[in-house]
């Protein structure tokens, strides 16, 4: 069987897997930042963690305000698939943040540092990827950016489609 049709367009079980790749990604990425930032917001609370970034971050009240409805928020955003780009966008700057200031002098890869396991900055740069990933291909079919964007391509057509009225 081809993979491609004639205009070299994917064809079959290929196309499908292609257009559905970003639902798990999704999910897999919404359940980590929804415990994440519920544990900011409800648990630990957003004034421990920003005593936590109070060494390396300016601002420190704000941004870890900022950094706690970007995950909690954004984490919601992508499990119902809703401004799917924005909420990739909020995790990447999380991550690149976190990356930057906390886990890069502390290299690659987790290995025993002073007084316990330092964690190197795999974990933030895989979710930085996965975030880029739905940042430049959006959320999927399943998703209500899908249904949204549907809404309004109808209605924009059946306006077009109606005689405007004159005066």
């Amino acid at each position: 069987m081809p993979e491609t049709g004639p205009d070299n367009t994917l064809t079959g079980w290929r196309r499908i897997a292609l257009e559905w790749s970003d639902v798990p990604l999704r999910a897999a990425l919404a359940a980590t930042f929804i415990c994440h930032g519920y544990q900011l917001l409800f648990t630990v609370g957003v004034g421990k963690f920003a005593e936590h970034l109070a060494p390396q971050i300016p601002m420190h009240g704000l941004t870890a305000w900022l950094a706690a409805l970007a995950q909690f928020g954004g984490g919601f955003a992508l499990a119902a698939g809703l401004c799917t780009r924005l909420a990739a966008l909020g995790i990447m700057a999380v991550m690149g943040v976190a990356i930057a200031t906390v886990h890069l002098h502390q290299g690659f890869a987790m290995h025993a540092g002073e007084g316990g396991y330092a964690a190197g900055y795999e974990w933030q740069i895989a979710l930085f990827c996965i975030a880029l990933c739905l940042f430049l291909r959006g959320a999927g079919p399943l998703s209500l950016d899908r249904v949204l964007s549907g809404y309004w391509r109808s209605r924009k057509a059946e306006e077009s489609a109606q005689p405007a009225d004159r005066l």
